[in-house]
Parts: C-alpha cells; structure tokens; sequence
C-alpha cells in the first residue's frame, strides 16, 4: 500500500474520531440534528449560555445564545430533533438546587396545540428572584436571632419549667406522671377494649337487641312493608279515595266550614247588637234584675211557710178531732 493511502486513511480515521470527541466528549452537535427556539425574559439571573435545557425536567438541548434586544434578554435555545415542543409551551428558569445552575425548562404545553417549528419563540414566566429571597430569610432569621436574644431569660424560664414538668413526669409526679407511670389507666383501657371487642362480637352473631336489630332481616322487611303502606296511602290520599282523601281534595268540606263560620260570625254580631232571644239575654239587664227579685219573693215565700208550719199542723189536727 502507498504511503499517500496510509496518510489518507490515517487522516480520515483521526478526523472521525475527532467528530466523535467534539460530539460525546466536548457536546459540540456534530451529527446530532437540531434546531433552534427562542424566548425572552427581563432577567435571567445567573444562567449562561451551555446550559442544559429540559423538557419537564428530561435534558433534551442547550443555551446556544444568550443577547440583549430591545430591553429584553434573547434566549436561543438549541433543542434535539424530534423533541415534542409546542407552540404554548412555557419557558422558565429554575435552578437545580438554591445556589446551583441554573436552566431552561419547557412545559410539554397542551395536547391540541401544534409543534413549534424551528426559530419559533416560546412564551416565558419570568423567574423568582434568587437574591431576594435570600435577602427575605436572612431577614427571618435575623428576626428570629433577635426575638431569641430579647427574650432569652423567658425562654430559659420556659425551659426550666418544662424540664421540671418533664421530670416530675418521669418520675410519676402529677396528673401527668399518673398517666404515664401508672398501669391502671392502660389496665382499664385494655378492659375496655375487650369488652367492646365482646359487644362487636355479640352483634356480629346477631346476640342481643342491637345484634338482632344488624342481623334480623324482619325488621328491615316490616320497615319496607310500612314504607309500602305509607306510599299506598299517600297515594289513595292524592287520588281522593276514602275520607281523608276526600277531607283533603274535595272543597265541599271547605265551602261548607267557610259557610257555617260566615253564619256564625253573623250570628255573633245580631247577639252582640242584642237581636234575638239570645241577643237581649245577653245585653238587655232587665231579665237579671227580673231574675233577681223572682229570687227573693221565693226565698220570702219559703221563710213565710216555715214561720206558718206549726199552726197549720195544728189545725189539722183540730180539724180530725171534729170529724171523729
């Protein structure tokens, strides 16, 4: 073989072997198919151009370019073909730890909307501001530091007291300790357990009113039967059948009830105008001053006769001793 032909091959082997360090190696697309995207933000923080670009976390690019244009900051992401973006898919910054890097990460957008095609810009959602939420915990825990500093002798006293408390807990001292020293409270806890263990087996074997109120199906067939009833009756009522049906569907009971109540009330009013025999009882006095005076010529008679009783019988004696 030529020496031309070895240096060709050997030149042509080194240099596909140095596309394929620049592809895994150094992440420069070689023969990865691409295409690129933009989107826009008014900052972008700490993110620089080679970092990763993810779709719902999975890497599938990187930040080609990163420009000011018009007051904006360009983004142009480089993103692998076949990467299912779509045209509503959203563009944000996040980080993959608090002071990590930073990336772009796209939402796979909705199911109806189209894939975005190559040089298509991408809506963004402007990221939170890294430094200004380090700034709001240092002030928390400054704030903190201070209410502990200010009050640290009520926090010791705290402290002390809770440790007193605990130990005298310990120790089975207090209401506490009780609780958690004596065995009686779990003793009768344990009782009592069982005992509603033995009730929940009586009423699983169908033992007992409340058993056999669970397992008896005779009551639940009397209840259906009522309901039956009820819905029977409550029918015949709605088609008028039977007194209370009628009682609620015919008016004449109505017509009636308002009838006599009109003659009734008409009646009141000639009583209390004093129209009638009933009407001049009620109002006119004569008949009770009449009433009254018949009263006490009967109480005089009645005196009268007893005053006369002996002389009568007298005469009447005398009067049997002449006939005989």
């Amino acid at each position: 073989m030529k020496t031309e032909v070895k240096v060709g091959i050997f030149f042509v082997v080194a240099l596909v072997i140095l596309l394929i360090i620049f592809e895994f190696i150094a992440g420069i697309p070689i023969f990865t198919k691409e295409y690129s995207l933009k989107t826009y933000f008014k900052s972008v923080g700490e993110l620089k151009e080679g970092n990763p670009v993810k779709l719902s976390g999975v890497e599938v690019g990187k930040i080609s370019k990163i420009k000011i244009v018009d007051g904006k900051i360009e983004v142009t992401l480089k993103v692998k073909k076949g990467t299912p973006v779509k045209n509503d898919s959203l563009a944000t910054i996040k980080l993959t730890s608090l002071l990590g890097t930073s990336y772009i990460n796209l939402a796979f957008g909705s199911p109806e909307s189209p894939l975005a095609q190559p040089g298509s810009v991408l809506q963004s959602q402007e990221p939170a501001d890294v430094s200004e939420i380090l700034a709001k915990v240092e002030s928390t825990v400054s704030s903190i530091e201070s209410v502990f500093s200010d009050n640290s002798e009520k926090i010791s006293s705290i402290l002390n007291g809770l440790d007193t408390v605990l130990g005298g807990a310990a120790r089975g001292e207090g209401t506490l300790g009780k609780l958690i020293k004596d065995d009686s409270l779990y003793n009768e806890a344990r009782d009592t357990l069982a005992n509603l263990n033995e009730i929940s087996e009586d009423i699983k074997q169908g033992r007992g009113t409340l058993g056999k109120l669970v397992k008896d199906e005779s009551l639940y067939n009397e209840t259906k039967e009522t309901m039956a009833n009820l819905g029977q009756l409550a029918k015949r009522l709605n088609s008028a059948e039977g007194t209370f049906g009628k009682l609620l569907k015919d008016d004449t009971l109505y017509n009636q009830a308002t009838e006599a109540a009109t003659n009734l009330n008409s009646i009141l009013k000639r009583i209390d105008r004093g129209e009638g025999t009933i009407g001049k009882l009620v109002t006119d006095d004569s008949l009770y001053y009449d009433a009254k005076d018949a009263v006490k010529k009967v109480e005089k008679a009645v005196d009268t006769q007893e005053d006369l009783a002996p002389l009568t019988t007298i005469g009447t004696a005398f009067g049997i001793l002449t006939v005989f």
